[in-house]
């Protein structure tokens, strides 16, 4: 516990370091052309090694507030005076989900007199991180995944954002996620729903049929230890931890339960993830980090079946590894199906000094261009209709499958479906630490479950699928 909290401690550090000199030189406090401190002194003001602020200086070059200079230091980057900054708050991931800074290239092509200044927002606790810098005028477009702008409504911030007008040819369900009291507050560019994955050569070795939408839990289980009896390795692995992943199971326990209290659905959902996660012979002894090392193990082969999204498709595009994705399993043979689903979109900061301009570039994103490059260079979903519709015009090798979320869009469900606050969803993944850990027991984890459900219930906030 204590290592993971100097780590926090490092991060926040780290992240204050880069806030400060970002502030400083967006404001004019340091001017175009002079040179920060030299690493050491920035070392000593801010409690950090010299390693680290290297690390938070090459931030400060990627955003282009900085250069470089050999043997002399860092200066403040020169602007050209008739050019227009968008500064871009976004995680760092989509870069990947869907080529973003190839997107900010076409972009500026077309607009050459508008320069797209991408800045990465801390993950760990984003919604704040956008706001503080929100609250400083340092954004004028931002990022957001629908969990995060769940948050964001939560926490009564929609005002900061200017709304924005629908588009019919955008998925309807992708631009549900940035609804909030009838307005829309975000245009999606890319959504996914979680999907299973699995090794073709694996179930054709162990002579397995490959996954189906009639699999239940129970046969994936079963599946998976033919798998690793015929190969001597796990059979599945996921991040149980994430709640891009238990939330599945508390989804299909909420939409199947047959009577009585939702809550007794929940946790019908968390039984079915216990028994796959406590099999040891299916599933690996330990926990990876992340959705990295997940889909690591994958790739290596160490695993034959994950659960995933098109966006970590995008980790093994260019592999020869010989896979395919299919739905998930239902907890009971002739449950509907349900998944859950995670939409990106893009906000234009009401204040905004540049509110035309992100209004292009957020527009631009959403563009025929925009989403056809997305098409053709990612195995993310572009959030255009025709766009997703259409035959790939670049080289990579989609699984045979890869259309199959245009059927499965009645199952789709989101985070905000389950009735539950995401400061609520954190509390329960917290005690799924703890139980897993033995810390508390199965009555314990179900007292919990009930007592946030009630409370929910006496909020007003509906318990469960609604």
């Amino acid at each position: 516990m204590s290592h993971k909290l100097e780590r926090a401690s490092f991060q926040e550090r780290l992240d204050h370091f880069v806030n400060v000199i970002r502030t400083e030189i967006v404001n004019g406090i340091r001017e175009e052309g002079t040179y920060l401190p030299a690493e050491s002194a920035l070392a000593k003001q801010f409690e950090l090694s010299n390693k680290s602020i290297r690390k938070g200086l090459e931030q400060l070059v990627e955003e282009g507030l900085i250069v470089k200079i050999d043997r002399v230091g860092s200066m403040v980057t020169p602007r050209a005076k008739e050019t227009i900054t968008i500064n871009f708050g976004c995680p760092i991931s989509l870069t990947t989900d869907f080529m973003m800074d190839d997107l900010i290239a076409a972009f500026s092509k077309r607009n050459p007199g508008i320069h797209v200044r991408r800045i990465s927002l801390n993950h760990i606790s984003y919604s704040q991180s956008a706001e503080e810098m929100i609250a400083n005028g340092l954004l004028d477009v931002v990022a957001f995944n629908s969990p995060q702008f769940q948050e964001w409504t939560e926490e009564g911030l929609t005002s900061l954002l200017e709304p924005q007008l629908s588009d019919e040819r955008l998925y309807r369900i992708a631009e549900e996620a940035f609804v909030h009291d009838g307005a829309l507050f975000a245009k999606p560019v890319s959504f996914s729903p979680v999907v299973l994955c699995y090794n073709k050569e694996h179930f054709a070795r162990a002579g397995i049929d490959a996954p189906d939408s009639y699999w239940t839990w129970q046969d994936l289980i079963d599946a998976a230890a033919k798998l690793s009896e015929s190969r001597g390795k796990p059979g599945i692995y996921f991040l149980p931890t994430s709640e891009n992943r238990y939330s599945v199971f508390l989804l299909q326990g909420a939409g199947s339960y047959r009577g009585g209290d939702r809550p007794e659905g929940l946790l019908d959902g968390l039984s079915t993830l216990n028994s796959l996660i406590e099999n040891r012979s299916i599933f690996p002894n330990y926990w990876a980090h992340g959705n990295d090392e997940t889909i690591q193990l994958f790739v290596e082969g160490q695993v034959s079946i994950i659960l995933c999204t098109y966006f970590n498709l995008n980790e093994f595009a260019h592999t020869t590894i010989d896979y395919d994705i299919c739905p998930l399993p239902v907890l009971h043979r002739g449950d509907p199906q349900r998944t859950l689903l995670l939409s990106i979109g893009m906000s234009v900061v009401k204040q905004s000094r540049v509110k035309e301009a992100a209004r292009r570039f957020v527009d631009f994103l959403s563009s025929e261009e925009a989403q056809g490059m997305i098409r053709d260079k990612t195995m993310s979903i572009p959030a255009r209709k025709e766009s997703a519709s259409r035959s790939a015009g670049g080289a990579l090798r989609l699984p045979s499958r890869y259309a199959m979320f245009r059927e499965l869009q009645p199952s789709f469900a989101y985070h905000s479906d389950l009735g539950f606050q995401m400061k609520d969803l954190r509390k329960i993944t917290k005690w799924l630490k703890e139980y897993w850990s033995n810390m508390i027991d199965e009555n314990e984890l179900s007292s919990k479950l009930m007592e946030l459900s009630s409370d929910d219930r006496k909020s007003g906030q509906p318990a469960g699928m609604p």
